[in-house]
């Protein structure tokens, strides 16, 4: 168990590049493993928790594999020379990079073999033109105090590196050299399952080729391993540079012609598979996730997620948001370029100039409302969402934020100083604040005059069950002196069980959500409803459809209302003029069916049986 399973001097950040399982790679970062040169025993490895035989041999494979890799790829042994059959890959070249041998010498040869590389790659990827350009602020305002920055802005970095590579076409040169060397098969499966996106199954491509699928998965891994190796430690170089000039957030097209800007312009950096890997490769180094059109790293992607969650939290009550407040709150102007595209990203959809979470119809009417500017009729509401007139006072009664100005204005709470609630809301508040009772005098002067609504409409009003009117002084009625009919005078028959029911004609807006009103308050009191309340009835003969609403209100001048209708009567197949029948089969539970006959019919029916009931309690008196 004491058997070295990482040799010493080894260093462990090579574990960024072999090809390790998930879990194994997990394991070592949980332990804080990834890093440093000290050996690794086999008993230290399975002490780790979660790391079992599995992972072990994950990563002693990965390790022999790349150690055996560097020995062949320092190999000058004639046996290697133009080998390459389909199941190998040419052994790498020897890197530019400088060696340790190449640094060590005198102080001055240090310094120039030192400096190389690092001037080499500050012309590459930031585009370093002259000396003056890589020194200091602090060393150039010295260098001009001494008199001496011209020469230094003269001397051009091209005369000093004297044709050294930077670290991007030092892969691609590697990289040129692997490509080179492969064999028609070879090259097919670099093609079809590394360049391609998706890439071809391994069935299609062993098809092609003429041999299985393992085979090509072993082909596919052996060159990819290659590839990688390939790389080297320079690709981490070019990955950091990039990462620090794109930032956490970058379009798709920015980040291409970044890569591409920083490859020189010679053939074996500018051959199309040399690009693509090394793309490929580089994106993948820097933790780019392609969303849309833009890379994000796994800070853009939480920044995203803190951007959509600051969203919500700016939404109304409707889902609606201030487009300016959001933009303010991005985490920096950088992310302000991106604004359509976040807009997007985290769902927000554009209603008539304002941004919502929701398409939702109470979004949209108050939209509608915000777009127009200021308090507005149903009628020019509707005409920028495309809602009824009936519908618009549906939808914004719902909405928190949103109150009537008068009988025909609706408009934000915050633009109306005195919200009118109704006549019915306006003759109880009066109510109120005269301590329980006002004149009925005041309510008929006063309530046309502030609300624009008509004498008639509010006598009509104050004659409801809602009141109680004496002597000219007006009251809110208590529920219980309720004086009702008896239910089979309302009613249009019952059944042979003795059941009652009442009928009503089938209306086109039935279909779009609108309510049957005129429903008896003895019917609705007979359901369960009680006064100024409302139920959810279930209809016994459609268990899967959805429960009705029966809703009694005692200021209301048209007695109940019974709603969600336009499913039963579709699955019942009415239409428009047929009579539909309504029957108590027990306290918040209907049935529902068609009434035989037509309507004329079944109006003279009701007629009669009236007249009948009239005539039998004549004979009784």
């Amino acid at each position: 168990m004491d058997t070295p399973a990482w040799p010493a001097g080894l260093d462990r950040t090579i574990l960024d590049d072999l090809p390790l399982r998930v879990r194994t790679r997990n394991c070592l970062l949980r332990a804080q493993l990834m890093q440093g040169d000290s050996p690794l025993t086999v008993y230290e490895l399975l002490r780790i928790a979660n790391f079992g035989r599995k992972s072990l041999g994950d990563l002693l494979f990965a390790v022999d594999e790349f150690l055996s890799a560097c020995i062949e790829s320092g190999s000058t042994d004639s046996e290697h020379e133009g080998v390459a059959d389909d199941d190998t890959v040419a052994p790498l070249q020897a890197t530019t990079s400088p060696s340790a041998a190449e640094v060590a010498g005198t102080p001055r040869e240090s310094v120039a073999n030192a400096l190389g590389p690092l001037l080499a790659a500050a012309a590459e990827l930031h585009g370093t033109k002259t000396l003056a350009d890589a020194l200091s602020p602090e060393c150039l305002r010295l260098a001009t105090w001494m008199g001496i920055a011209n020469e230094i802005k003269g001397i051009r970095i091209d005369q000093v590196i004297e044709g050294r590579p930077g670290p991007a076409a030092i892969v691609a040169t590697r990289l040129k050299s692997q490509l080179e060397q492969l064999t028609p098969r070879q090259s097919v499966v670099v093609e079809h399952r590394v360049l391609t996106t998706p890439p071809k199954t391994l069935a299609e491509v062993a098809t092609s080729i003429g041999v299985t699928r393992e085979r090509i998965r072993q082909i596919q891994t052996n060159i990819e391993r290659r590839i990688r190796i390939a790389f080297g430690n320079e690709l981490r170089i070019v990955a950091g540079a990039v990462k620090e000039k794109l930032g956490h957030v970058a379009k798709e097209s920015a980040v291409h012609r970044r890569i591409d800007e920083i490859l020189p312009n010679d053939p074996a950096c500018t051959a199309e598979r040399v690009k693509m890997l090394f793309r490929q490769a580089l994106i993948n180094k820097m933790g780019l996730t392609l969303d849309r059109g833009v890379y994000l790293d796994e800070l853009g992607l939480a920044e995203l997620e803190e951007i959509r969650q600051s969203a919500h939290g700016l939404a109304d009550d409707v889902g609606l948001v201030d487009e300016q407040q959001i933009v303010a709150s991005l985490p920096s102007e950088k992310w302000q370029q991106f604004w359509p595209w976040v807009r997007e990203r985290i769902g927000l959809c554009n209603l008539y100039g304002a941004l919502g979470f929701r398409d939702s119809a109470k979004a949209r009417a108050k939209a509608a409302l915000l777009s127009i500017g200021r308090p507005a009729t149903r009628e020019e509401i509707g005409s920028v969402c495309g809602f009824e007139d009936g519908r618009v006072g549906a939808h914004l009664s719902n909405v928190p934020s949103v109150a009537r100005a008068d009988k025909e204005r609706w408009g934000l709470r915050e633009w109306i100083d005195d919200e009118y609630d109704g006549i019915t809301g306006e003759i109880i508040q009066r109510i109120k604040e005269g301590g329980g009772t006002t004149t009925t005098e005041r309510l008929l002067e006063e309530l046309p005059k502030k609300f624009d609504v008509s004498p008639g409409s509010v006598q009509i009003y104050m004659q409801t069950p809602k009141f109680v009117i004496r002597d000219g002084w007006i009251s809110i009625a208590n529920t219980s002196s309720v004086q009702l009919r008896d239910l089979d005078d309302v009613v249009d028959g019952r059944d042979d069980s003795g059941a009652p029911y009442w009928t009503f004609s089938v209306e086109a807006r039935y279909f779009d959500g609108y309510s049957v009103v005129g429903v008896p308050p003895e019917f609705a009191k007979a359901l369960g409803c009680a006064p100024d309340g409302g139920e959810r009835v279930q209809i016994e003969n459609l268990p899967n459809c959805r429960d009705l609403s029966i809703n009694w209100r005692l200021a209301s001048n048209t007695g109940a209302s019974l709603g969600y209708l336009a499913e039963p009567l579709k699955i019942l197949g009415l239409e428009p003029g047929q009579r539909v029948r309504v029957t108590i089969k027990a306290p918040c539970v209907v049935a529902l069916s068609a009434e035989d006959g037509n309507v004329e019919e079944a109006e003279t029916s009701e007629t009669d049986a009236i007249l009948e009931r009239m005539m039998q309690r004549r004979r009784v008196l």
